[in-house]
């Protein structure tokens, strides 16, 4: 995966107003499916699956106390913040404090737009056309259910953190 390949936004990458690129150094993406099975006495029990499943998506990874692009002295919220061109868009790396205050806005005020990017989503899957692979990356739809920031001795100049997102399935996917 490239570096900054976790893309963390308020709406499409075209329509968002805040485009977070993250420090991450783990990812995981899990389904949980919940199928029934039925007791029957003095047989095997009958096993129902409804397709019913909870798919979630953790994130970790590190965040520096403060922004590390001392030229960026615009006077905005990004202040101070490095900043990477992606897909023809500007992300920002966000420092402990910006990327905490965000992980709690997202939560009250965007919860049906946020988006997470994982890798190369421009081909999720494998149209079946052409010679055009899959990239293996996708766009989730995804709510904040959990984030963690945590520091180590010798390294008070960053925070470990851990994000753990509720999602719908990954674009691409009926």
């Amino acid at each position: 995966m490239a570096e900054l390949a976790i893309l963390l936004r308020d709406n499409s990458n075209a329509s968002a107003s805040v485009r977070l690129a993250l420090k991450a150094d783990q990812l995981s993406i899990s389904v949980g499916k919940q199928p029934m099975q039925i007791p029957l006495p003095g047989a095997s029990p009958i096993i129902m699956d409804l397709g019913s499943n909870r798919p979630s998506i953790t994130v970790s990874g590190l965040a520096d106390n403060i922004g590390m692009d001392t030229t960026n002295t615009t006077a905005n919220a990004f202040f101070n913040m490095e900043k990477r061109t992606i897909q023809g868009q500007t992300y920002y790396i966000p420092y402990k404090n910006y990327l905490e205050n965000q992980l709690i806005k997202f939560n009250t005020s965007t919860a049906r737009n946020l988006q997470l990017e994982l890798g190369d989503a421009t081909t999720p899957d494998y149209s079946g056309s052409g010679t055009t692979a899959s990239t293996g990356g996708g766009i989730y739809k995804v709510a904040i259910q959990q984030f963690q920031f945590s520091q180590m001795p010798a390294m008070e100049d960053r925070w470990t953190f851990s994000i753990q997102f509720v999602a719908q399935w990954r674009e691409g996917i009926s």
